[in-house]
């Protein structure tokens, strides 16, 4: 266990009505599984989130930062150490700043926004860039971390800068030219990476830009990228989205899932769904181990037919359940 009495003092007092303890994280995360987390925080401000992440660095605690638990798988066992939980304190969207030269729009959202809500934002106003994001799952943060994106387009392409809190309490902001962006990637630049263990530097929001257009032409657009996305896949069915990346050229891992004969899939409550063979669904008390088994018999599977290992986009964090003592 990583929190001592001691820690749990501590957390008790920066966030005294805002810690729980033992916090089972299929509570927190889309695809509705995951042991407990050992503490799970909501900051409210920028000033208690300084505190946690600073006193976390000076105490050796673990922490793991989410949003709204898309894109994130978390094993039975649990996580030790602590989870920030962005989505109270941080979901802040609005204009930034006067238009820039040619019109364009600054759009300043903060990490734990819903996507969904900063695309609701920009279309309603008129502002497109964004759109390719409609129906993907998750905050602002996790999208900027995972450079979220589709075939339509992904976060490095409207991002302006990012602004993240480092664990020496340091609120910078970088120009996204300073950044290094990859297929479900972001790379922090060199001068972060070394004043800082870059795993714990928290991002804090992003400043996009956003291009006026006709408005009505731009609704009916993202309606339409909005019923294709729900007649080709499951959203009314826990997922994590997407759950593998697509290996380079050829065939995306969707088709090469459906081709080795795995739609449809089940390891107890977990089964590919049949609707898009690319997404991992939670058919009703899904474990964690279940998720995992399956994606075993998928990767093993797709390299025996195919020769390609499929790598996981999903974050998997935690432990795993200890197996019990033979008597």
């Amino acid at each position: 266990m990583a929190l001592s009495s001691e820690d749990r003092k501590w957390l008790q007092e920066i966030i005294p009505d805002a810690s729980w303890f033992d916090e089972p994280m299929a509570r927190h995360t889309t695809l509705r599984v995951g042991g407990p987390a050992e503490v799970l925080v909501r900051p409210r401000d920028i000033g208690q989130l300084r505190s946690l992440v600073t006193g976390a660095e000076q105490r050796g605690l673990p922490g793991l930062v989410v949003g709204r638990g898309s894109n994130l798988l978390v094993r039975d066992g649990g996580i030790e150490g602590m989870v920030i939980d962005l989505s109270a304190g941080f979901r802040t969207i609005g204009f930034q700043g006067p238009p820039g030269p040619g019109g364009v729009c600054r759009v300043a959202a903060l990490a734990g926004a819903r996507l969904a809500a900063l695309c609701r934002f920009a279309i309603s106003r008129g502002l497109a860039g964004i759109e390719f994001a409609l129906g993907i799952p998750g905050s602002v943060g996790g999208a900027i971390a995972m450079n979220a994106g589709t075939a339509a387009g992904s976060m490095a392409d409207v991002l302006e800068a990012v602004t993240v809190l480092t664990p020496a309490g340091r609120i910078r902001r970088l120009a996204a030219r300073s950044l290094v962006f990859g297929y479900r990637k972001l790379s922090l630049p060199p001068d972060v990476v070394s004043e800082n263990r870059s795993e714990q530097t928290l991002i804090l929001g992003g400043s996009l830009l956003l291009q006026p257009v006709d408005a009505r032409e731009l609704k009916v657009r993202a309606r339409h990228l909005v019923q294709a996305r729900r007649a080709a896949q499951p959203l009314k069915q826990p997922s994590a989205g997407s759950f593998f990346k697509n290996p380079p050229g050829g065939q995306s891992a969707g088709q090469l899932i459906d081709a080795a004969g795995f739609k449809g899939a089940c390891i107890g409550g977990a089964a590919v769904s049949r609707q898009h063979a690319n997404f991992i669904v939670n058919r009703g008390q899904a474990t964690a181990a279940d998720i995992l088994g399956l994606i075993g018999r998928i990767q093993q599977r797709v390299s025996a037919r195919f020769g390609i290992r499929l790598e996981p986009e999903v974050v998997i964090v935690g432990r795993g359940l200890r197996a019990p003592k033979k008597s």
